[in-house]
């Protein structure tokens, strides 16, 4: 799921919920699934609603399956509790912190942009979408990329970034104050987060 390159509708109408902050995502032309049986909407199995809360969260921070799994089971062995440190390991990925910031309208077009390498953390060059930012991290744009940067902010559809992100209005550069708590996470649905942990604990 890490390297989706097919339509990203077509994902929003397989869960039935908008996977992105998007127009075309938020209100798309078909609400029903994709294939030639979409229309048929079945009383889901307790596994089938699971997996549907599962591929919702995987859809929306882009990641596979194995991630996912690895995140979990360090989740669970958390002192914080296993719904705070799952919420805390996805929202701190680089490539999500980028669309949090508003540099980014979509988790696609950010990972692209980190591995691509347009942004730095402390100076050093970040290439890797899946690398955990920390408290203190400053991120900040590589000076030949900020025009670049700069109009894809103008084009993001998203919130104000979260409490957790320090920004200076009109500057290129966003500051981790705080880690996430759960009442910082914003997504465009609701989500079951028991039934994700039921399905990687069962």
């Amino acid at each position: 799921m890490g390297n989706y390159t097919g339509p990203k509708v077509r994902l929003t109408r397989r869960v039935g919920v908008p996977i992105c902050e998007t127009a075309k995502h938020l209100n798309p032309n078909k609400a029903n699934r994709p294939g030639m049986h979409g229309f048929r909407r079945g009383r889901p199995s307790l596994y089938g609603t699971q997996l549907i809360e599962k591929q919702k969260i995987a859809f929306y921070y882009n990641i596979r399956d194995g991630q996912f799994r690895k995140y979990m089971a360090k989740a669970t062995s958390s002192k914080r509790g296993t719904l705070t440190a799952i919420q805390q390991l996805l929202e701190t990925r680089l490539d999500n912190t980028v669309r949090r910031l508003g540099w980014a309208r979509t988790i696609w077009q950010a990972r692209q942009a980190v591995a691509h390498g347009h942004f730095l953390i402390n100076g050093r060059k970040a290439d890797r979408p899946s690398q955990h930012v920390k408290v203190g991290d400053v991120i900040t744009v590589r000076d030949r990329s900020q025009k670049f940067v700069k109009e894809c902010a103008e084009t993001c559809e998203g919130p104000l970034p979260p409490e957790w992100l320090g920004v200076e209005e009109g500057k290129l550069e966003g500051r981790i104050v705080r880690l996430p708590v759960p009442e910082d996470v914003r997504l465009p649905f609701e989500v079951e987060f028991g039934s994700i942990i039921e399905y990687y604990t069962r």
